[in-house]
């Protein structure tokens, strides 16, 4: 066998799955599911990504009863109670709720109001 028979072969990287709530879209409800999301429209509910990615875009409002990702990216509205493992809330987001987080990042001019509790027991 030659060496170049023996390189692995280049393999299609599957592309990451995402889905969308767009700026004319409102939500009312549980929202499940098993990939990344990204907000840009208004939802209100609960919100269960436990493995996934969720993103808030600016012009995103959410109001929810509990949301939990593995990463949460807030850049526009957030009401509720969060559980992630990661949490940044940009300076153009404002947040009011509970956030329980192993890490936690709040950029400057970002608006908060709530309490926060860091927890290294992320659990999906």
């Amino acid at each position: 066998m030659s060496p170049d028979e023996k390189k692995p072969m280049n393999e299609p990287v599957p592309a990451k799955i995402s889905s969308r709530v767009g700026t004319n879209l409102a939500f009312e409800g549980k929202l499940t599911g098993h990939e990344d999301l990204d907000i840009s429209g208004q939802v209100s509910g609960s919100i269960d990504l436990p493995l996934h990615d969720l993103v808030i875009q600016k012009s995103g409002r959410v109001k929810a009863e509990s949301i939990k990702a593995k990463n949460l990216f807030v850049h526009g509205q957030l009401e509720g109670q969060v559980q992630a493992e990661r949490i940044i809330i940009s300076e153009t987001a404002v947040f009011n709720g509970e956030i329980i987080a192993s890490k936690l990042s709040v950029q400057s001019g970002a608006k908060f109001k709530g309490t926060v509790k860091i927890s290294k027991d992320y659990q999906p």
